[in-house]
This record gives structure tokens, sequence and C-alpha cells, in this order.
């Protein structure tokens, strides 16, 4: 019999540790590239879309108290289906790690330590998140509540010390808008980042307000979508048609930064910045993916699982994708048709199943 979840989070913390997860990797990758300088439309266009999202999958745990999505599954689905479906969500958390880790230690590789083997980068920032997610979701969401206003705050700073530098022409022309661009970008955009957040549907149960995660989540989900917007809207300020072919536009935004003689390379900052949330991104990925695990296997403590995981993930990392420019085609492409199963077909699969299974249960 597996032991039930222990740990418990407030609706802040998991609020803040959503809002992390989704904002990770936005802060630094270019978003929308294929609507160009109106990227901001797709964003705002995503942020409506992800609300929906996040409002199926929370309304499936808050309508089964707070459940996890395994346990639902199993509920409507049976023990052995329900066993699969686990190990989907697995399988996901686990690939979401590796890509995380990726992106780890080549932003590493690429502006910090270009001489140093990314195997070493690998393992090194892996330690930490192992250590981390040791201390559970209720560690992994207390340093997400220290590093949320950092992040804003150092947002806003950008913002004020740029400010005389930004050209508002790098949005024009404004009405000429091509839809299908802008549309197939918000698409993307709402299956990454904007709904990875999909995995706590495996953390929900930690809440210690069993059935009330919609708040939590749509919050994150709109307070997330309006920081990557902001962040969007600086980097095209700054660089101009340039942020799509950049591999961090966010880095080299903030290069521009200069403040006397006290401020000078604050991409530096940034990218500590970078690393420290991407930590936390890839802690909860961990997390999610042996919380799954070790309710497949029937396993009492899925701490156990994470230093086999964390050398899978290491592996995985290296050979997930060939370049960044695969890592790029994937994520524009391939990716949100593969998520989408994941973030809205099962979830909506198993809403309706569970509505047809109480319908026929009050009939009786």
């Amino acid at each position: 019999m597996v032991e039930k979840q222990k740990e418990h989070v407030s609706s802040t913390e998991i609020w803040a540790a959503m809002f992390i997860y989704i904002t990770a990797d936005a802060m630094t990758a270019p978003i929308g590239g294929q609507a160009g300088n109106q990227s901001w439309l797709s964003i705002l266009i995503a942020i409506l879309l992800s609300l929906g999202v996040a409002w199926i999958y929370t309304y499936l745990s808050d309508s089964h108290s707070g459940k996890s999505i395994i346990d639902i599954a199993e509920i409507s689905l049976g023990k052995w289906f329900g066993k699969i479906i686990g190990f989907f969500y697995a399988w996901f958390s686990f690939e979401l790690c590796s890509y995380n880790l990726k992106n780890n230690w080549q932003m590493t590789s690429i502006v910090a330590l270009p001489n140093t083997p990314v195997i070493i980068i690998a393992i090194s920032a892996m330690i930490f998140v192992v250590w981390i997610t040791y201390g559970g979701i209720e560690t992994i969401s207390r340093l997400s509540i220290i590093f949320v206003p950092i992040l804003v705050i150092y947002l806003g700073i950008a913002f004020l010390l740029l400010g005389r530098g930004f050209d508002v022409k790098n949005f024009l022309p404004i009405g000429n808008i091509d839809w299908r661009k802008v549309l197939y970008s918000s698409f993307q955009i709402t299956t990454l980042p904007m709904s990875l957040s999909v995995i706590f549907v495996m953390i929900f149960p930690s809440l210690n307000k069993k059935g009330q995660a919609k708040k939590p989540a749509l919050v994150a989900v709109l307070t997330a979508g309006i920081l990557i917007l902001l962040s969007d809207v600086l980097y095209v300020l700054v660089l101009g048609p340039l942020v799509p072919h950049l591999t961090y536009p966010g880095y080299t935004t903030f290069s521009y930064i200069e403040a006397a003689d006290f401020l000078d390379r604050a991409e530096i900052l940034f990218y500590s910045l970078f690393i420290s949330i991407n930590i936390i991104e890839i802690s909860l990925s961990l997390y999610a993916s042996a919380l799954c695990i070790a309710r497949f296997f029937g396993l009492n403590n899925y701490k156990v699982l994470l230093i086999p995981l964390g050398f899978l993930t290491i592996e995985q990392s290296l050979f997930i994708v060939k370049n960044h420019s695969d890592h790029i085609s994937i994520a524009a492409y391939g990716w949100p048709w593969y998520a989408m199963i994941f973030q809205l077909l099962i979830p909506v699969l198993l809403i309706i199943i569970s509505a047809i299974r109480k319908k026929s249960t009050s009939e009786q």
C-alpha cells in the first residue's frame, strides 16, 4: 500500500512554485518567434488559452477532493489503466526534467564556462536538484517564494535602466497582422511554457486545503503570463527584429544595462538568476516524475528514486536533441501537438468519464 503524501503546502506556496515553473525558461528563450514583433499579441492570446487549460486540470483535481491524476484515473478507468496514465505522466515529467537540465548546462556552457565539459556542469546542477528535491515540495515551494519578488524587481529595474534606449518603432507596423503566424505562435506558447504546470496534477494532493487548487493555479498562470508578456515587450523594445534570431534574447538585453560605475555586466546577474530558478524548475519536474514512478510501483517513499532518476536525467539531457537548432525546431513544431495529450486530452477524457460514471451511479 502506498503511503499518502504527508507534505503540506499553502495556496501561496503552490502559486509561487507554479509561477517559477512557468516563467523559468521563458525569461531566456525567444517566445513566439514566428509572430515576430507581434509576439506580444500571441502571448496575450496564449494567456487566455492557458487559463482555460488550467481551469480544466484544476477542475479535474478539485472535483475529486484534490486527488492526484493517477488516483483519479484508477477511480475512472480501473487500477491498471490508472497505472498506465501514471506511467505516461512520469515519462512526461522526466522528459521535461531532461529538457530543463539541458537548458541549464547549455546556457552555462555558452555564457559562463565554455571550456568546462558539459557533463561536469550537468552533474553539478543535478547535485543541487536532488538535494533540493529530497526536501520535498515544501522546500521547493518556499524557495520559489523567495525568488518570485527577486524576479519581478529585477525586471522592473531593467525597464527603468533601459528606458532611454527603447525604440517603440520596433512594434511597427501594428495594423499589418499575420493572424496565421500569431495564432500558431499563441498555440505554441500555450503548450510551452504556459501549460507545463499540468505536472502539478501530481502535486495538488499536498495542498493543505484539499480541493482548492483552482484559484492558486489560475492566478499563477495569469501572473506568470503577464511577466512573460512584459519580458517580451522589453526584449523587443531593446533588440527589435533580432529577438527571434538570438539564442538568449534575455541575456543579450540585460547586457545593455549600464548604470554609472556601480552596475555593469548585468547579464551576469541575469544568468545567475536564471540558473537559480531553472534549478527550481528541474526540481519540480524531478519531484513530479518520482511521485508518479513511486505510485506506479507501489513504493512508500519517492525519495529512493531521486538519485537513479538524476543519473538518467543527466544521460537523457546529453542526447535528447542533437543541437540547439533541433531543440528550437522541436519546440516550435513537434512539441505543441505532443504536449496537448497531457495538458488537455487526458484531463478532458477523465472529466468526461467521471461525469458519465457519476450519472450512471446516481441513476441506479
